[in-house]
């Protein structure tokens, strides 16, 4: 996303794991609502990743030079419609509202005087909290049933232990391994919950294209492979999720342009050893505007939207991010 740099006239890597816009719909519903399961469940358990889809789009494969970098992360989604494998309003569900804002921290080193294989090293952590509103009515043989629910907290930390950066003058790129840790609020009895309560990994890789000197192409690409919720024997199906961007440096200081991200589930879900209505699989494809504005090497700031389309087994809305990266040594 927004990275600083010495030796480089703009800089870039962020990614980080954020809040995970999904909804948590978990198998404790009121006997009402448990016949009405499989209306409720969208992709993945409760719809949602323990990535928080969007967020390493500019400059991505982008590392800096050896030090420590701060990026902090403000993030709101709001989604009115969840959306079933046809990509329409599920039925038997009306008045739905999902609404997340998050904040999230997250440190890089990148170490110096080390490197492997021609490239150097970085370290990367991230930690979000993430305050999570769901509401929707629900036709049950017994009328109609609303339901209201919220949750506060810590959600899932996120670490890189060490990525690999190479530099080029036309081609920066990264590769490392991210690990989701289930360390966010978690309540099988609750409807929304801010942490995902499994365990992930992804093999990742990053880069930045720069064809001609103002122009910028960046991705990030990932392959996350996801363990069982335990508390409710769900196993969400593995995700294909590549944030992207392409920029246009208007002056040295101010950069316009393009972003927003791909998602694709690539396995069903299982639970009990049972496949979730049909695998449950999710699709999104998002894109919007962002600006980025650098007044100095040490401090850059972002704000982009990514509006949501083509969307299946999954919630569809904007999301907005307010980004701040920070060189402190």
């Amino acid at each position: 996303m927004i990275t600083l740099e010495r030796r480089y006239q703009s800089s870039g890597a962020i990614g980080r794991k954020l809040i995970n816009c999904g909804v948590k719909y978990t198998a404790a519903l009121a006997a009402a609502l448990a016949a009405l399961a499989p209306l409720v469940a969208n992709a993945t358990e409760g719809g949602g990743s323990i990535y928080p889809i969007g967020v390493n789009t500019i400059l991505a494969g982008f590392m800096p030079s050896p030090g420590d970098y701060a990026y902090l992360y403000g993030a709101r989604y709001d989604s009115n419609h969840t959306l079933d494998g046809s990509g329409n309003d599920k039925a038997g569900i009306n008045n739905f509202g999902a609404h997340v804002n998050a904040l999230a921290f997250r440190y890089d080193h990148v170490w110096d005087g080390v490197t492997f294989l021609g490239a150097n090293l970085m370290t990367r952590i991230g930690v979000p909290f993430v305050d999570l509103h769901l509401h929707f009515d629900v036709k049950t043989p017994k009328g109609i049933v609303h339901k209201d629910s919220s949750d506060t907290g810590l959600s899932d930390a996120a670490i890189i232990p060490l990525a690999l950066g190479w530099h080029s003058p036309h081609l920066n790129q990264m590769v490392g391994i991210e690990f989701f840790l289930p360390t966010g609020d978690y309540d099988v009895h609750r409807l929304a919950n801010v942490g995902r309560h499994y365990y992930s990994i992804s093999p990742e890789y990053f880069f930045t294209l720069k064809p001609i000197d103002k122009v910028e192409i960046s991705a990030k690409v990932m392959y996350l492979f996801n363990t069982t919720n335990h508390e409710t024997n769900y196993s969400s199906g593995d995700e294909l999720i590549i944030d992207y961007n392409l920029g246009y440096q208007v002056t040295p200081k101010l950069q316009v342009g393009a972003n927003g991200y791909f998602y694709k589930q690539t396995t069903n879900d299982v639970q009990n050893g049972a496949i979730v209505n049909g695998g449950n699989e999710g699709r999104v494809l998002s894109a919007g505007p962002f600006i980025k504005y650098q007044p100095t090497r040490s401090l850059a700031l972002v704000f982009k939207w990514q509006h949501e389309m083509l969307v299946e087994n999954r919630t569809r809305g904007d999301r907005f991010w307010l980004q701040v990266a920070y060189k402190f040594r």
